[in-house]
């Protein structure tokens, strides 16, 4: 029975997929970051704006928003604050998402592979350590 020897082109394939997928994923979280979205609150007087980052802007765009008083005023402020944050995270799982936990799985299992492969590389170049050596003290043994 021959050694199995690692494919290490299909190793380096995996690594490959691996580390551009990360890449992609980087990009892709860097992007929806900058992205800011925007929502409309107390009847349209006053617009929030937000990002991942967590950069909030809030404008009042029409001056009857300063006749609900400064109580109103803040609640209706602090739901469009809100109301954006909570956008921007929904629109951070839209498709084409980087699966972060497929990653790791597809990571773990690239290593338990690897992990096998090399065990099996080092046993085959054992048994062929031992057969050369026996052949060596065979030949000597036999020449004597």
């Amino acid at each position: 029975m021959s050694p199995s020897y690692p494919d290490s082109s299909s190793i380096t394939d995996m690594l490959s997929q691996a580390v551009e997928a990360a890449k992609i994923g980087a990009q892709a979280q860097a992007e929806r970051a900058s992205q800011t979205v925007e929502v409309e609150v107390a009847e349209g007087r006053v617009r929030v704006s937000a990002n991942l980052v967590g950069k909030v802007t809030v404008a009042i765009v029409d001056p009857r928003a300063l006749r609900l008083g400064a109580e109103a005023l803040g609640e209706e402020i602090t739901a469009g604050v809100n109301a954006a944050l909570d956008k921007a995270r929904e629109e951070s799982g839209t498709p084409g998402e980087i699966d972060l936990a497929g990653l790791s799985e597809k990571m773990e299992q690239l290593q338990q592979e690897s992990a096998q492969k090399l065990r099996g590389f080092m046993d085959g170049l054992s048994a062929s350590h031992e057969q050369i050596v026996r052949t060596a003290s065979e030949r000597l043994g036999g020449g004597n």
